[in-house]
């Protein structure tokens, strides 16, 4: 009797699965059409014709060369289809660029190099990089103070869109002179002097386009390339933007101080009549709750320019002279005694040192 019902279920079983699987088979025809209709319904993706001539700071891109167009051409295609970075690009450049070509214009350089700020930055004022470089230009700690910005715990010019924009555009027509041609200006700026320097003696070339650099140096030049072909015609690359949704520049005043002392940030901006949150957008380079001693750039919306000089004489202005400093890569007892106008003699015995050498880490006192 259990043997005849088991071998009921087991054929009422059997005969599901005949009635069943053509069904199945008809659901999945059904399923593998509709994907196969809407994989026919995706939009083709466009591949953008690499131009045959295009030039970069009057130099002419060897574009006939197959590596050379295969270069830009690479640069071009990551560029275009990086659509929210390029869309970015596109709504801030009228903010930035109209600083970067009075500049460029004083000087007397290519108008290309504008470009330069969009390769390393993206326009961004308060970018940081994982190696440490900051701002529009993206200067590291020890290059930015080498050529006269002013890093220290109070301020940080690299963040200064016109003190940053101007060493920088200073700095490229210095190594324009020193090797001779863009291309390796260029280089130089993005992997350090000494390496361009060091490859065009151990290569026996100046050609930029032959020269074996880092990867990244070697990708710089067309990179920026891609970003000017972009910037300077985006209808020509799918790109279409209002100029109403663009950043257009900002309605302020900017302003040179020489403080005596430090003034409290927060009671300059409520003495002023704006807020202090506003004051530290519109200056992304004072990175202490504190006006610093010196000379410095300000930059505060339109109208309140005439207002500072009796804010300030209504502020304490303090100096405040640090006890102690963390000493860091690259710093040496001359260079510290420069930071905090201190002999170097001094600084050797209020922290009885034996010879000059000191350590990353290592506490010195000050006073």
């Amino acid at each position: 009797m259990y043997c005849k019902k088991g071998f009921k279920i087991k054929q009422f079983i059997i005969g599901l699965c005949l009635i069943a699987a053509p069904a199945l088979a008809v659901a999945e025809s059904t399923v593998t059409g509709e994907a196969h209709t809407r994989d026919n319904s995706l939009t083709p993706i466009t591949s953008y014709q690499t131009p045959t001539t295009l030039s970069f700071c009057g130099y002419p891109l060897p574009l006939q060369e197959r590596h050379c167009r295969e270069m830009l051409d690479r640069e071009l295609t990551i560029a275009i289809y990086n659509r929210a970075q390029v869309i970015m690009w596109l709504k801030r450049a009228p903010r930035y660029f109209p600083l970067f070509d009075r500049e460029i214009e004083a000087l007397g350089l290519p108008e290309d190099l504008k470009f330069l700020a969009v390769a390393e930055s993206s326009l961004i004022e308060n970018i940081h990089s994982r190696a440490g470089a900051a701002g529009l230009w993206q200067f590291m700690r020890h290059t930015g103070r080498r050529l006269g910005l002013r890093i220290t715990s109070t301020i940080d010019e690299r963040h200064d869109p016109i003190a940053s924009t101007r060493c920088a555009l200073n700095y490229l027509r210095f190594l324009k002179n020193k090797f001779g041609s863009w291309p390796l200006a260029l280089a130089a700026y993005n992997c350090g002097e000494k390496r361009v320097s060091d490859a065009v003696s151990e290569q026996q070339t100046k050609n930029y386009h032959t020269l074996s650099l880092p990867s990244e140096s070697e990708r710089y030049l067309y990179r920026m390339a891609a970003i000017k072909l972009i910037l300077s015609n985006p209808a020509a690359y799918g790109y279409k933007i209002d100029l109403q949704e663009c950043y257009e520049p900002l309605s302020v005043d900017y302003l040179s101080l020489n403080l005596k002392g430090e003034v409290s940030l927060v009671d300059f901006a409520l003495q002023l009549g704006i807020t202090y949150h506003e004051i530290k957008k519109l200056n992304p380079h004072l990175i202490s709750k504190r006006l610093p001693k010196g000379r410095f750039n300000l930059t505060l919306p339109a109208g309140y320019k005439d207002k500072v000089a009796g804010v300030l004489k209504s502020l304490p202005q303090q100096t405040v002279k640090k006890s102690q400093y963390l000493v860091k890569r690259g710093d040496t007892l001359n260079k510290i005694s420069r930071r905090f106008n201190i002999p170097v003699i001094r600084l050797t015995r209020l922290n009885q040192l034996e010879s000059s050498k000191i350590m990353i880490g290592q506490k010195l006192r000050l006073k």
